[in-house]
């Protein structure tokens, strides 16, 4: 017990010593957060290289696809089409029919003027030119042309 007792104390005395002695003081502190603040600006530099490392590497890929793209063989019309060209297909089947209506337009406006064995061939190069459009322009000249003629 006395023993005990003796220990008791020795801490006692002993302790506030060795808590004071373990506080951190002002400089410390001070140098602990000049630590943090360059640990955390360090880690900053690390992602933003990491960013730019990453963003160089997508660009050499693209490059990479670009070459590729480049010294790949034009394709011959036999062959299978890439899926990159399958956007593409909507657009020829429209741009054909536009060019028969224009074609049937032009067609249609010369045989008139045939039949009729009146007009002019400026007629064909516009319904030719601007399809629908220029042809409903001569159906309305014409109608306006007849209506005056028999009067």
């Amino acid at each position: 017990m006395k023993r005990y007792i003796l220990s008791m104390m020795l801490a006692a005395i002993f302790m506030p010593a060795f808590a004071v002695a373990q506080e951190e003081g002002p400089e410390d502190f001070e140098f602990q957060m000049e630590m943090h603040e360059r640990k955390m600006e360090l880690q900053h530099r690390e992602a933003e290289m990491d960013i730019e490392r990453r963003m160089q590497e997508l660009e050499l890929e693209k490059y990479k696809i670009e070459l590729e793209h480049m010294r790949r063989p034009k394709e011959h019309p036999g062959h299978v089409k890439d899926n990159d060209d399958d956007d593409d297909d909507g657009l020829h089947p429209l741009l054909l029919l536009v060019l028969v209506v224009h074609i049937l337009c032009a067609v249609w406006v010369y045989q008139d003027i045939r039949r009729r064995a009146s007009g002019s061939g400026i007629w064909i190069v516009i319904a030719l030119l601007t399809g629908l459009l220029g042809t409903l322009v001569y159906a309305v000249v014409r109608i306006g042309e007849s209506q005056k003629s028999p009067a």
